[in-house]
């Protein structure tokens, strides 16, 4: 018995000195780069919300987290909605989310839209497709998040 509890302890140990060794990296946030992202530096909590999915239950779930978060953090969550390849079309004029969006923006949550991804949903479509008017032009979705994640933003995917 007194061996089985010398051995728990040794793997105990072993255990915190293996988490210990572990790099921990702190997420850092550049006030400057947030506000010249568009951002709120002043807030506590930036978080970008990433949408790739053109299920209309999927970009639901992405608005429902941007509402979560600002009923959780209110002021204090910076919020973005980037939409990217079938997800940019959560930020089409005609999307029946629209409504929904335009609320939340006039809470502050910015949306963005991948201009690489409207340029093939055009060519799938035959035609340009009109964007709800809060969606940001920007020229690549997933370079707009990584300059977000860059400058101390948490990335969800939700």
């Amino acid at each position: 018995m007194k061996n089985i509890r010398l051995l728990q302890s040794a793997f105990l140990l072993l255990m915190l000195g293996l988490l210990s060794a572990l790099p921990v990296q702190a997420q850092t946030i550049d006030a400057k780069a947030i506000d010249a992202l568009g951002g709120n530096s002043l807030a506590n909590h930036h978080i970008v919300l990433q949408e790739t999915d053109s299920d209309l239950q999927r970009q639901a779930l992405v608005l429902n987290v941007a509402s979560n978060l600002i009923n959780a953090y209110g002021d204090n969550a910076d919020i973005e909605i980037v939409g990217f390849g079938p997800g940019i079309s959560l930020l089409f004029a005609n999307n029946e989310h629209a409504k929904r969006i335009e609320s939340l923006a006039q809470q502050g949550v910015r949306f963005s839209a991948c201009m690489n991804s409207l340029a093939k949903a055009t060519e799938r479509l035959g035609y340009e497709p009109k964007l709800n008017p809060v969606a940001k032009k920007v020229p690549a979705g997933i370079v707009r998040i990584i300059d977000l994640v860059d400058a101390g933003y948490i990335l969800v995917r939700p």
